[in-house]
């Protein structure tokens, strides 16, 4: 970047905060704010203290900004983004850019342009069409959306599929910039033996899905279509990643633990445990079906020998030919067939390491707080648009 660049006060807002431990938009943040701080910005990221363990001002060359938040979770990004909201108008010239994460964030979104501080909004994926949330909560995100829409100058699209969406529903063009791939530390041999012991899994003989216990993640679809297919009895098995909370979709994933095969475990954060997973899974299933460009597609793409996803167009846009698909009425006719499939894990690396660069994506974002366009261009490949105009 320019050197008159060098210094500028960058604020990330919107998300969980750093260290990242709950997911894509969390990582994202961590990825960019800790590039941008390389580049010579003054970084600073908002933390939701609830969230957090850490309370140190500090973390890794950036700066640590805490809000309260809820202790009530359909609210909490709601309470979190009034107070950065406030936060934001108070030391409104203590910034010089903000980059917002999900337009659920409104309030804040708002006030940021109150405090006419420059900013861009991430506006993540279609938020209103997850099943997890009831009317209120739909409307609520939709009409966000499209006050975002409306209201401000710079909009980011992660994928090429929520960039048509945005154009063809809300008269909106917007910057196509997707994420990079997540790092996949390097795992020792006896760390992968010990993996697989632990879950009691054998290299090559199972079935793999990392997510969110939720309804648009389809892990209890996955567990009951693993079921149908009668996997079991050919000596596979089903290892369903992600419980974390008491609901009652995520309960009755759980009671399907141990079934025929299917184990059920807690949401993992230690990224050697979940690369081992990975590394030495049969297929990678992947549910997610209303997001844009998903970070756990990425990483599986990048280390798996093969993923079988839902059939939607983010899932295609970001897979090519490289990835087998299901409909969700399906599924288990997917995964039997799967089973016969050849591997593509090399054909998938190629891909998603050619599309999805940690430093194009940076040098992406830090023109945008330059007041320039995105343009991201990673190094050597076209853009690849495939798909993406066939949104729902």
């Amino acid at each position: 970047m320019r050197s008159q660049a060098k210094g500028k006060t960058v604020i990330f807002c919107g998300t969980r905060g750093i260290p990242p431990n709950y997911g894509g938009f969390e990582t994202a943040v961590d990825e960019l704010s800790r590039r941008f701080v390389q580049r010579g910005y003054d970084c600073a990221v908002v933390c939701r203290r609830l969230s957090n363990d850490r309370a140190g001002e500090e973390y890794e060359g950036r700066r640590l900004v805490y809000v309260r938040g809820s202790s009530v979770r359909k609210l909490d990004t709601l309470v979190s983004a009034f107070q950065t909201g406030w936060h934001l108008l108070r030391h409104r010239k203590d910034y010089e850019y903000a980059f917002w994460f999900n337009n659920a964030n409104l309030p804040g979104i708002l006030a940021t342009r109150l405090a006419r501080i420059p900013f861009s909004v991430n506006t993540d994926g279609l938020e209103w069409r997850r099943a997890k949330w009831r009317w209120p909560f739909k409307a609520y995100y939709f009409l966000s959306s499209l006050l975002v829409a409306r209201s401000c100058k710079s909009l980011i699209s992660d994928s090429r599929a929520i960039q048509s969406y945005y154009k063809r529903v809300f008269f909106k063009d917007t910057h196509f910039v997707p994420y990079g791939i997540p790092k996949t530390p390097p795992v020792s041999p006896q760390k992968e033996a010990a993996v697989l012991r632990k879950y009691g899994l054998e290299a090559g003989r199972y079935f793999l899905q990392i997510t969110r216990f939720e309804p648009d993640n389809l892990p209890l679809e996955t567990a009951k279509a693993f079921h149908g297919a009668g996997l079991a009895s050919n000596g596979f098995k089903l290892l369903l990643v992600g419980y974390q909370h008491a609901t009652p979709y995520a309960e009755h994933v759980a009671a399907m633990s141990k079934e025929d095969g299917i184990v059920v475990a807690n949401a993992v954060y230690d990224a050697e445990t979940l690369t081992a997973l990975r590394n030495n899974c049969f297929c990678y299933v992947h549910g997610n079906s209303v997001g844009g460009t998903n970070p756990a597609l990425l990483e599986a793409m990048a280390s798996s020998p093969r993923v079988l996803a839902i059939a939607v167009p983010f899932s295609h846009e970001i897979l090519g030919e490289t990835g087998y698909f299901f409909m969700p009425g399906a599924m288990t006719t997917s995964m039997r067939s799967v089973v016969h499939s050849p591997e593509q894990g090399g054909a998938m690396r190629a891909r998603v390491r050619s599309l999805y660069d940690w430093n194009a994506v940076v040098e992406s974002y830090a023109r945008l707080a330059e007041g320039e366009s995105a343009a991201y261009s990673p190094a050597g490949t076209a853009h690849d648009e495939a798909r993406a105009s066939s949104v729902m």
